[in-house]
């Protein structure tokens, strides 16, 4: 898994260069994404997702973002919790996080990267949940 997770976060770092990650592999920081214009009370928040032990045949699931993150009316996204607990562990860096609860539904991993579902096809998922174009 670590050689894989690897491989993913060297090729997610060409378009989000400022990239951490876990010591272990297994949690993905990017400290400043971009939010869809007009529907938040920010313009960008940090994301902070973990990468589960059996990746890639497990695929991530929910992820965490700003605790202060609104929609611009002020309203809470659908989805969205307040706090660093989320359903699959607790935020691994801390800070005042909030959680999508965000299940994206059909994960296709395969042998190579490009095969099948990775870490950048997860973080489309979240830019469609930002959105507001798709549930999971």
């Amino acid at each position: 898994m670590h050689e894989r997770v690897r491989e993913e976060t060297e090729w997610l770092r060409a378009q989000f260069p400022y990239l951490r990650h876990g010591d272990q592999l297994d949690w993905v920081l990017i400290p400043e994404l971009a939010l869809p214009p007009g529907r938040f009370n920010k313009v960008s928040t940090k994301l902070l997702f973990r990468i589960p032990v059996g990746y890639p045949q497990t695929g991530p699931d929910n992820f965490f973002v700003d605790g202060d993150l609104r929609l611009k009316d002020g309203s809470t996204p659908q989805a969205f919790n307040v706090g660093p607990q989320s359903s699959s562990g607790p935020a691994p860096i801390e800070g005042s996080w909030g959680w999508f609860s965000w299940h994206p539904q059909a994960w296709r991993p395969a042998a190579t990267i490009e095969g099948g579902d990775n870490l950048k096809g997860f973080i489309r998922s979240i830019n469609l949940c930002l959105r507001g174009e798709e549930s999971a």
